[in-house]
C-alpha cells in the first residue's frame, strides 16, 4: 500500500516541478504574483516528494531528517500562500506588516519545530508514520499554524468586503477554498493521530489540490490583465479596423468585430468567404517575399477603397502557418486627395490666370505709358521754345511718377502670390552704384539736395546676386529719401565684412536730412498700402508699398533692413545683404562725370553710328515712331516692320546689326519670328543681335526671354539712355563713332 501511495505522491511532485520548472526562465520578466506562484509550485512539489520519501523510509533518523526538509517547503510555501493574499488584498501599513512579519516568524521558529524528540515515528500500513509528541513546541506549532491560518482568511474576508470588481471577489473566494483545503487537510492528519489511527498524509494531498485551484486562479489573473501573451488577443479584438487571419491553406479562420462590421456579416458567414470574394485582388496575394505585403484593393460590398498589409506568422520551426490581413479603408483619405488635387489644378489655374492678368496688365498700361514717354522725350529733345519744354519737362515728371506706381502695384501683386523669384548672377557692383546715383541725381538736382555716395575703394566688386531686386531695392530706399527730404543731404554710406570665406555682408546705409519719422509709427512703415503721418506727407506721390515690397524682397533675399529716426532731423535706413564676391576685383574711386549728365540732360547722344543698321518690328505704329525719334540723333539706319511675317521678309533681304523684335504681337508674336529666323536658310541677319522689346516687365521675363534665344531684353516704356547701351553694347565697335555734340 505504501508503494502505492508514494507512486501517487511521486507523481503528483513530479508534474507539479515540471510546471514549475517550465516557467523558472521567464521570473525576471514577470510580476511579484508570477514569480510567488512558480516559487509556490516548486515548494508543493518538495513539500509532497519528501513527505513521500518519509514513508517508505525503515530508519527512523532518516524519516526525520526528510520531514525536516520537507518542512522548510511548508513553510515556504505557507509564506507565499500569505504574500499572494496580501498582494490582491492590497491592504496597507500595520496591518500588512503584522502579516508578513507573523508569516516570516516560522523562520525563527522551525528549528525548534523539527527537533527529533518532537515528534514520534512509527511503521503502519501505509509505510512510516508519525505524530506530534505533546510540549510546548508542539503547542507553539500548533498555535502558529492556526494563526497563520486565521490571517489568511481575514485578509479574504477584507478582500471580499472591500473589492467591488467581480474578477477580485472571484480571486478571493478561490484563495479561500485553498485555505480552506490545505486547513482540512492539516485538521484530518491531527484527528487521525489524536484518535489512535495509523496517520495518511493527507494535509500533503490536499495541497495538491489546492495547487490546482491556485493554478486556476493564476490562469483567470492573467487573463484578465495586459501580459505580452494575451496582449495580441487584447489589441486583436479591441482595434476598429478589420482584422482577418488565414491558415497557410489561405482559409480564412478568424475576424475580429471590426471585420464583421466592415463586411455587415456574422462571423461564420465571414469564415465561409476567401480574401477574393471580400477584395478585388489578384489570385496570388499572398504569393510574396518578405514577411510583409502591401497592396491597395477595392471591397466587392461596399466598393471602398482599401488599404491591405498582409503578415507572414510563424511558427517556432520558421514555418509558415498563417496570415494576419489588416484592412484600413483609405476611401475618405482618396478622395479627399482627389479633392485636393482638384484644389491645386484649380489654384494653379488661377495663379496662371494671374500670371497671365498680371503680364496683359502690365503690357495693356505700359505700351500708352511708351507712347507718351517717347514722344515727350523727342520735344524735350528736339525743341527749343521755353514754356514748351517747361510743359514736356512736367509730363515727364508726371509720367515717371505713374511708372513708377504701376511698378509698385505689379510687383507688390508677383510678391503676394508668390510668383516672384530670387535669380542670381554675377554683376558688378560698382556698375549698379553708378547707375543708381545717375538715375537718383537729377531727381535731387530737381529738389537742390547733395546726393553722396560713401563707398570704400576696397570694397569687392564682382558679386553673386539678384542684381535687379538689389537695385530695386536701393532705388527704392533712395528715392523715398530724397521724396520726403526737402533740403539737406542724401548720404548712401556702403559697408562690408566677412560673413563666410566665400561671402561677404554689405550694409547701404541711406541717410537724409528729411522730416524723419515719429517713434511710434515706426513699426507701420512696411506696412501694405499704409502711409505714416499723412498730414504731412498727403502731397508727396506714393502708393504705401514701396517700403513694403522692400521688405518682401529682402526677405526673399535673406537680407533685413532697419530703420533709425529722429521726428524732424532725417532718417536712416539701413540694408544689409550677404553676397557671394567673385574673384578680388575692387570698386575703387567712383566720380561724378558732370558734362556726362549735363549733355543727358540736353539729349546729346553719346554716340553715333551712320553705318549702323536696325531693324525695329512692332505692331503698333506710335512705338515705331518713338524709336526712330529716340535714334535719330544718332544717325542709326532704322528699317521698320510691323508684323512678324514683314520682319522675315525684311531679314531676307537685308543683313542687319541689331534686331529690336516687339513680343506681343498678333498672328505670329516675337517668340515664334525669332524661331522662324532661325530656320530660315536665306537670313542674311543670322549673326544679327535680336533685343526683345516687351511691356511685360514681371519678374522672371528676361531670364525666359534670353532661354528662349534672345540677346537681350529692353522693357517699355523704351528709356532712350537704356537703348543707347544696348546699340553700344551689341553694335559692331567700328560703327560706333563716339562723343557726339
Amino acid at each position: 500500500m505504501k508503494e502505492v501511495l508514494f507512486c501517487l505522491i511521486l507523481a503528483l511532485s513530479s508534474i507539479t516541478y515540471f510546471v514549475g520548472i517550465s516557467g523558472l526562465g521567464k521570473w525576471s520578466r514577470k510580476s511579484i504574483i508570477d514569480r510567488l506562484y512558480f516559487m509556490s509550485l516548486m515548494l508543493s512539489a518538495g513539500w509532497g516528494l519528501f513527505i513521500g520519501l518519509v514513508l517508505v523510509q525503515t530508519d527512523e533518523d532518516l524519516a526525520a531528517l526528510f520531514r525536516a526538509i520537507g518542512m522548510v517547503h511548508i513553510f515556504g510555501l505557507l509564506i507565499c500562500f500569505t504574500n499572494m493574499i496580501v498582494y490582491w488584498s492590497d491592504i496597507r501599513g500595520r496591518v500588512k506588516r503584522w502579516t508578513a512579519g507573523f508569516v516570516w516568524l516560522g523562520v525563527l521558529l522551525y528549528p525548534f519545530f523539527v527537533r527529533r524528540e518532537n515528534v514520534e515515528f512509527s511503521m503502519t500500513a501505509y509505510g512510516m508514520s508519525y505524530r506530534i509528541t505533546p510540549g510546548v513546541w508542539s503547542v507553539v506549532y500548533v498555535i502558529y499554524c492556526a494563526v497563520s491560518a486565521v490571517n489568511m482568511m481575514v485578509l479574504i474576508i477584507h478582500m471580499l468586503r472591500r473589492r467591488i470588481r467581480k474578477r477580485e471577489k472571484d480571486i478571493a473566494y478561490a484563495m479561500m477554498l485553498c485555505v480552506f483545503i490545505v486547513g482540512f487537510g492539516c485538521a484530518l492528519d491531527a484527528m487521525l493521530q489524536m484518535l489512535g489511527l495509523a496517520a495518511l498524509p493527507v494535509s500533503t494531498l490536499a495541497q495538491f489540490a489546492a495547487q490546482v485551484v491556485l493554478c486556476k486562479i493564476y490562469v483567470f489573473y492573467n487573463g484578465s490583465r495586459v501580459t505580452l501573451e494575451n496582449m495580441s488577443k487584447f489589441v486583436y479584438y479591441s482595434v476598429d479596423e478589420p482584422v482577418f487571419v488565414f491558415d497557410e491553406a489561405e482559409k480564412l479562420c478568424i475576424v475580429n468585430n471590426g471585420a464583421t462590421i466592415f463586411l455587415g456579416l456574422s462571423a461564420e458567414e465571414c469564415c465561409k468567404l476567401q480574401l477574393s470574394d471580400i477584395f478585388v485582388l489578384d489570385r496570388d496575394v499572398f504569393r510574396f517575399r518578405g514577411n510583409k505585403n502591401r497592396v491597395e484593393a477595392r471591397c466587392w460590398q461596399k466598393n471602398n477603397i482599401c488599404s491591405i498589409t498582409i503578415d507572414k506568422i510563424y511558427d517556432n520551426y520558421m514555418d509558415i502557418v498563417g496570415y494576419i490581413v489588416i484592412v484600413h479603408d483609405v476611401t475618405e483619405r482618396v478622395r479627399m486627395l482627389e479633392r485636393l488635387e482638384r484644389e491645386k489644378q484649380r489654384a494653379d489655374k488661377a495663379n496662371e490666370a494671374k500670371g497671365a492678368f498680371f503680364a496683359n496688365m502690365s503690357h495693356e498700361i505700359r505700351t500708352p505709358i511708351n507712347a507718351v514717354m517717347g514722344m515727350n522725350e523727342m520735344i524735350l529733345r528736339e525743341c527749343s521754345d521755353p514754356g514748351i519744354l517747361e510743359y514736356a519737362g512736367n509730363i515727364q515728371n508726371a509720367s515717371k511718377t505713374l511708372l513708377v506706381l504701376i511698378n509698385d502695384i505689379l510687383d507688390f501683386s508677383k510678391i503676394e502670390s508668390g510668383m516672384m523669384e530670387v535669380v542670381e548672377e554675377e554683376y558688378s557692383l560698382r556698375d549698379m552704384l553708378t547707375a543708381l546715383k545717375t538715375e537718383c541725381s537729377m531727381r535731387a538736382e530737381e529738389k537742390g539736395l547733395k546726393l553722396t555716395f560713401a563707398v570704400p575703394a576696397d570694397t569687392p566688386n564682382v558679386l553673386v546676386g539678384d542684381e535687379v531686386r538689389v537695385r530695386q531695392v536701393l532705388l527704392n530706399i533712395l528715392t523715398n529719401a530724397i521724396k520726403y527730404t526737402m533740403k539737406g543731404s542724401v548720404t548712401m554710406t556702403v559697408t562690408h565684412e566677412k560673413a563666410t570665406p566665400q561671402t561677404e555682408r554689405f550694409s547701404f546705409a541711406v541717410a537724409d536730412t528729411g522730416i524723419g519719422i515719429k517713434e511710434e509709427n515706426i513699426d507701420r512703415l512696411f506696412g501694405k498700402f499704409d502711409r505714416v503721418d499723412e498730414e504731412q506727407v498727403h502731397a508727396i506721390e506714393g502708393t504705401g508699398l514701396g517700403l513694403s515690397i522692400v521688405e518682401k524682397l529682402l526677405k526673399l533675399m535673406k537680407g533685413t533692413v532697419t530703420v533709425e529716426s529722429v521726428y524732424g532731423e532725417g532718417s536712416v535706413f539701413t540694408v544689409c545683404l550677404c553676397q557671394k564676391v567673385v574673384g578680388t576685383e575692387t570698386v575703387g574711386a567712383m566720380h561724378d562725370d558732370p558734362k556726362k549728365n549735363e549733355k543727358r540732360k540736353k539729349g546729346v547722344p553719346s554716340f553715333a553710328a551712320p553705318d549702323a543698321k536696325i531693324l525695329a518690328v512692332d505692331d503698333n505704329k506710335v512705338n515705331l515712331t518713338v524709336i526712330r525719334g529716340l535714334l535719330r540723333k544718332n544717325k542709326v539706319q532704322i528699317t521698320c516692320a510691323s508684323s512678324g511675317r514683314e520682319c522675315l521678309e525684311c531679314v531676307a533681304k537685308e543683313q542687319y546689326d541689331i534686331i529690336l523684335l516687339d513680343h506681343m504681337m498678333p498672328s505670329m508674336d516675337g517668340i515664334e519670328t525669332l524661331e522662324e529666323m532661325k530656320k530660315m536658310p536665306d537670313n542674311k541677319s543670322k549673326n544679327a543681335k535680336i533685343i526683345v522689346l516687351t511691356a511685360n516687365a514681371m519678374a522672371g521675363v528676361r531670364e525666359m526671354y534670353l532661354e528662349k534665344g534672345f540677346d537681350d531684353y529692353l522693357s517699355k516704356p523704351i528709356d532712350g539712355a537704356l537703348l543707347e547701351q544696348l546699340l553700344m553694347k551689341y553694335l559692331p565697335p567700328e560703327c560706333i563713332i563716339q562723343t557726339v555734340e
